[in-house]
């Protein structure tokens, strides 16, 4: 493979025929032109410039929504196959080809739902973890046997390649996308105008098995009372006192709602404001630690890498304004 990187901004979407539209949407809203009060004066509205693919079908092009013809694959450096009604049906010979070139060139590649049938095609998921929609993981494995799936996730990223769940997954990852891209305060701003959490902890396996009435009950509440305390101590009694539950229902509870465990949850916003404080402040890691509830610099370093990848000093240095 062809290891020099492609401009991610350079983003191309692909539609096939019988598409998904909202795996379709989803991509254009975060890769397309932002609206005035997130773009800031960037040129074209975005940092990123998208375009529709896809293959011709029968008759003329795909769609009557200016999807362009496969060969523009060629520019992009981030390449986004969206999922299609019936993954059972071979994806289209052209694509495959192309989507194979562009991996090989360099392009970091990208699936939603069930677009992972394009790139397992293709061989790009080979000896990869994956995900797909939990419907379809089963037909994914058989398949393709290359292949991990991991069906349980919202989405996985593999030496660069990253696939996502069903539909809304599909945020998901773009979301995680972006903040690679420009950082936590940016995708903050992102799910803000898209009214979704900038990261949902847990995977698609809470949705897999139905939720037993109640079991959500007060937990809406509760995360907005450890939002506000983020900077206090905190442990599971303690949360367990102010949801006046017992440590046990509140475990249950709050694992049907989120996917993850009180703590875990806890740690992951944590690390989520330290990030906006490193790319938006000044503050010493020290102080960045205790106003966000660590009590120190090592528990921040501790936790931030395990969920980055990389330590608080380089992740400032590459997002800070």
């Amino acid at each position: 493979m062809d290891n020099v990187p492609k401009d991610p901004a350079k983003v191309a979407v692909v539609v096939q025929p019988g598409f998904v539209l909202l795996d379709v949407a989803v991509p254009q809203q975060v890769f397309g032109r932002w609206p005035d009060h997130l773009a800031a004066g960037r040129p074209g509205g975005s940092p990123y410039e998208s375009v529709l693919v896809g293959p011709a079908s029968e008759g003329g092009p795909l769609l009557p929504l200016g999807v362009e013809p496969l060969d523009r694959l060629d520019e992009a450096g981030t390449v986004i196959v969206t999922g299609v009604e019936e993954p059972a049906a071979p994806p289209d010979p052209e694509l495959v080809e192309r989507l194979r070139d562009a991996y090989d060139r360099g392009s970091r590649m990208v699936s939603i739902c069930t677009g992972a049938f394009a790139l397992a095609a293709a061989g790009i998921l080979d000896g990869r973890s994956a995900t797909t929609h939990w419907y379809w993981a089963g037909l994914l494995r058989d398949r393709h046997p290359l292949v991990t799936v991991r069906e349980a996730e919202l989405y996985v990223e593999d030496s660069g390649v990253f696939t996502s769940a069903g539909v809304l997954a599909g945020t998901d990852l773009c979301l995680h996308l972006l903040r690679l891209d420009h950082g936590q305060a940016v995708a903050n701003a992102m799910a803000r105008f898209l009214v979704s959490p900038p990261h949902r902890e847990g995977g698609q396996a809470q949705f897999i098995e139905s939720v037993p009435p109640g079991d959500t009950e007060g937990i809406s509440g509760v995360i907005t009372w450890i939002l506000e305390h983020l900077d206090e101590p905190l442990t599971l009694e303690s949360v367990s006192r102010h949801s006046h539950m017992s440590t046990r229902t509140l475990r249950r509870r709050f694992r049907a709602a989120t996917g993850t465990s009180v703590m875990n949850w806890v740690a992951a916003q944590r690390v989520a404001r330290a990030r906006v404080l490193l790319e938006t402040t000044r503050l010493g890691i020290d102080d960045i630690a205790h106003r966000c509830g660590f009590g120190s610099s090592e528990s921040l370093r501790v936790h931030f890498t395990a969920l980055t990848r990389t330590s608080p000093s380089r992740y400032r240095r590459t997002f800070a304004d």
